[in-house]
């Protein structure tokens, strides 16, 4: 790993990462993990082909598709990272436009730099915290970097999106299970593959 990777802050402090440690619970095979920010914001972007980001002013949508959005996101980033297209269903669709707003990626890429803070702090072996695969997670340190870049990028795909926030909160994945045979920074890479809209 080259000098300029060494230091774990240099990411951090331009994403304005606070000292607050990421915190994980179980859901399933799920971890609990807090995906700051659900707030659907203005900018949006149509539901089509994998859905690409674009900032505009987003469609009215009924409340119960909006809750409904919400209430099944976990379920629903899991069909939009498998390449359910979001035109299959309203729920999919408006789902879609609540992770590719700005704000929503903009809390994502934080969430994935924190799993390097938490990856580096001094280890508490009473933490209620889900525990994460440390030394994995601190190999993959430059793809995660990158994968925050790359949620930042003016026309990520609703599918890239999705794939980042179900391998982030995937309790049985690379980096909450040791036992998983996925290397994570393959994983990683293809997410940020997936992010650009001409791989759609």
């Amino acid at each position: 790993m080259s000098t300029e990777r060494t230091s774990d802050l240099t990411k951090h402090d331009r994403w304005h990462v606070s000292s607050k440690k990421v915190r994980h619970g179980h859901r399933g095979t799920k971890t609990d993990f807090p995906l700051r920010n659900e707030n659907q914001g203005a900018n949006a972007t149509r539901a089509q082909i994998e859905t690409t980001a674009s900032e505009g002013r987003a469609d009215l949508v009924p409340l119960r598709f909006n809750l409904g959005a919400r209430v099944l996101g976990i379920s629903l980033d899991d069909k939009l990272a498998q390449g359910n297209s979001p035109e299959t269903s309203r729920l999919l669709a408006t789902r879609a436009r609540v992770i590719v707003s700005m704000a929503e990626r903009q809390a994502l890429a934080r969430n994935w730099l924190d799993v390097i803070v938490c990856a580096r702090a001094p280890f508490a072996p009473l933490s209620p915290k889900v525990p994460i695969v440390r030394d994995r997670v601190i190999e993959a340190q430059y793809q995660i970097e990158s994968l925050a870049d790359a949620l930042m990028a003016p026309l990520p795909t609703a599918r890239g999106v999705a794939m980042a926030r179900s391998l982030l909160s995937d309790g049985a994945g690379p980096i909450y299970n040791r036992a998983c045979p996925i290397d994570l920074g393959s994983a990683i890479a293809e997410v940020i593959a997936r992010l650009d809209p001409l791989n759609a």
